[in-house]
């Protein structure tokens, strides 16, 4: 061989040729025993990293699944399902959402609290987030169908969790389910402050302006269908905010960079590139088991 051939399951370069398939040169690892093609695609897939991550980069950048599928079939050539391209979106962004739950961002003392409506299957959902004044750094976030104190404790709790500590003062609109939830959650050590419409200081313009892009994304996808596509898109969603999508307000840097956070993919081409080091699908019901049981210790608790 003129070039130098790795496994890419081991990364072994005991490997012998394997015959073709459709003209692509295929390859056996006399290591850990596995078949692999000659092309840029992942293991076990056929696609090119380049088209998946494209894919990505559309949908969490505002695009619908069928201008996607346009998309595609006109920069490579190559058509794909609208379902395909859906399936390469909840599989990456579980994988991303998986490498970044246990970082800790060096938050504000600062946050600020809101939540928004959102159709999922026709019915409307409440998205519940916490983000850091100073950073723009996305904390938390919850789905829920009503807006009690339950709901904007867990979130907060959550965002405790999260940035190791507490806040000096919170800044939330008027909804009344706050005032218990921020005095369950922080006790007295947090000053609760509850904006005033126009007000110049003091307010939740910031994270409603996030809102806005939040809501504009989802009409794009005329509807999350249900409350499982819409937990995929929304922290996926979470992952691209605080990671991937460089903001202006920010000097161009990302929340992630800010907060001093070393992520290091700086791209979907990047989080496509990565192998996972155990199934995915064991690691993404691990963080809903710690949703739940978040759900559950509050309850008893109450």
């Amino acid at each position: 061989m003129n070039k130098k051939t790795t496994c890419k399951y081991c990364d072994s370069t005991n490997v012998v040729k394997y015959g073709t398939h459709e003209g692509i040169q295929r390859y056996w690892c006399k290591d850990c025993k596995r078949k692999f093609a000659d092309n840029k695609a992942l293991p076990e897939m056929k696609t090119p990293i380049s088209h998946i991550s494209s894919a990505l980069s559309c949908y969490f950048g505002g695009m619908p699944l069928d201008a996607i599928q346009r998309h595609l079939q006109q920069q490579f050539g190559v058509y794909y399902s609208e379902m395909g391209i859906y399936n390469w979106v909840k599989r990456f962004a579980k994988e991303a959402i998986d490498r970044v739950k246990d970082f800790k961002p060096i938050a504000g003392d600062t946050w600020i609290a809101d939540e928004t409506v959102l159709k999922v299957g026709g019915k409307n959902i409440w998205f519940f987030d916490v983000i850091d004044e100073k950073t723009r750094y996305l904390l938390a976030s919850r789905l829920s169908s009503t807006r009690t104190t339950k709901d904007a404790a867990l979130v907060l709790n959550e965002a405790k969790r999260i940035a190791g500590k507490l806040p000096k003062r919170i800044i939330t609109d008027k909804l009344a389910a706050y005032v218990d939830g921020i005095e369950y959650v922080f006790g007295a050590d947090t000053e609760h402050i509850q904006s005033r419409p126009f007000a110049v200081e003091n307010n939740t313009q910031m994270i409603e302006r996030f809102h806005e892009t939040f809501k504009q994304r989802t009409k794009v996808m005329r509807g999350l269908k249900n409350i499982e596509t819409a937990h995929d898109f929304v922290d996926g969603w979470l992952v691209h905010y605080n990671y991937l999508r460089p903001h202006t307000a920010l000097d161009d840097k990302t929340p992630a960079e800010v907060v001093g956070i070393d992520y290091p993919y700086g791209n979907w081409a990047d989080v496509t590139r990565h192998k996972p080091s155990k199934p995915v699908v064991t690691q993404f019901n691990t963080y809903y088991v710690w949703r739940n049981l978040n759900n559950i210790i509050f309850d008893i608790m109450n």
